[in-house]
């Protein structure tokens, strides 16, 4: 169990405190945003829905942004394995970013 307490202090440099912060606001008031369009049952949904994929896609875009952003200072500190789990979870976000917009472009058509 020595080993982890390590893991943790080493990992835990790969997004800054506000980023993270900023990062699990972002993410969770528009998670919290969808579970309250869900609970809506009426004619608007559709429209709703939309713009609250929207809203997702923009923090997630907002959230892979601050990881590239984590992942150029784990460079200059010549931190690889941070850059490395920046990149992937930076990556990972700009796709779920994309999933979202392109959700919102169906819902609209939909809803339109």
């Amino acid at each position: 169990m020595s080993g982890s307490p390590r893991r943790g202090r080493q990992l835990g440099g790969v997004v800054s405190f506000g980023s993270g912060v900023a990062m699990l606001v972002a993410l969770g008031s528009s998670l919290l945003y969808i579970a309250w369009i869900a609970s809506i049952r009426d004619a608007d949904q559709i429209g709703q829905l939309a713009f609250a994929t929207i809203i997702v896609g923009g923090s997630c875009a907002f959230a892979s942004l601050m990881l590239a952003l984590s992942m150029l200072r784990a460079m200059r500190r010549r931190a690889d394995g941070r850059a490395l789990l920046a990149a992937l979870l930076s990556g990972g976000f700009a796709i779920a970013a994309a999933l979202a917009l392109a959700a919102s472009n169906v819902f609209g058509k939909l809803a339109g």
